[in-house]
């Protein structure tokens, strides 16, 4: 069996308008071309028929934690490892930097 092309959101749309019109799931199937278990699927679940939710593992710093970090940097007394100090940060010192070179307003002061 070959992959097939996932489903455009008019495609999605069309379909349950016409099971709202009182349709039969074979009749839907013939006027868009698809099959009728993929017909049966959309009707059936149309709320999880969005995208999926973010994969992999979550991040370390919200974005909370972000700002939190920002405001403690912004005032200029404080570098990465008096921040995850103060803050009691679990995360490691380079994810701290990563996130105050995130922000592009923040410029570095030797």
């Amino acid at each position: 069996m070959g992959a097939a092309r996932e489903l455009s959101p008019e495609e999605k749309t069309a379909i349950l308008t016409l099971a709202k019109a009182g349709l039969s799931l074979r009749a839907i199937a013939e006027a868009t071309n698809r099959s009728r278990s993929t017909c049966q699927r959309v009707v059936q679940l149309p709320a999880k028929s969005k995208c999926p939710s973010r994969r992999g593992s979550p991040k370390k710093i919200d974005e909370k934690l972000q700002r939190r970090i920002t405001r403690s940097v912004s005032t200029g007394k404080m570098g990465a490892a008096k921040v995850k100090d103060k803050l009691q940060l679990t995360c490691s010192l380079s994810t701290v930097q990563r996130a105050i070179r995130s922000v592009d307003w923040i410029k570095y002061k030797k």
